[in-house]
């Protein structure tokens, strides 16, 4: 899922809404190679997010494989809070 992290202007820092050909409304700067390397930033973020967060399912799972069903909720709460954790650390 896309998360659209908001992108400023490199030349006058506005925030960038549209970008009528590849140029920013306010002050004209050519924006299209620095919106596609904050895009590609974005898309390599969501990845690693997706491995971390897959990977510590599996552990999870292995380590709660032989506990009770109150056990293993608690379990996969903690993991899921620690992903939250981490993911807002990197977004924000």
């Amino acid at each position: 899922m896309p998360i659209a992290i908001p992108i400023d202007c490199p030349g006058c820092g506005t925030r960038l809404r549209r970008k009528p050909g590849g140029r920013c409304p306010q002050c004209g700067a050519e924006v299209a190679r620095h919106v596609q390397a904050a895009r590609s930033r974005e898309e390599r973020i969501e990845q690693v997010v997706a491995i971390v967060s897959t990977m510590l399912v599996l552990l999870v799972f292995a380590f709660t494989s032989g506990l009770g069903l109150i056990e293993g909720v608690a379990a996969y709460a903690v993991g899921g809070a620690l992903v939250w954790f981490l993911a807002k650390r990197l977004f924000f």
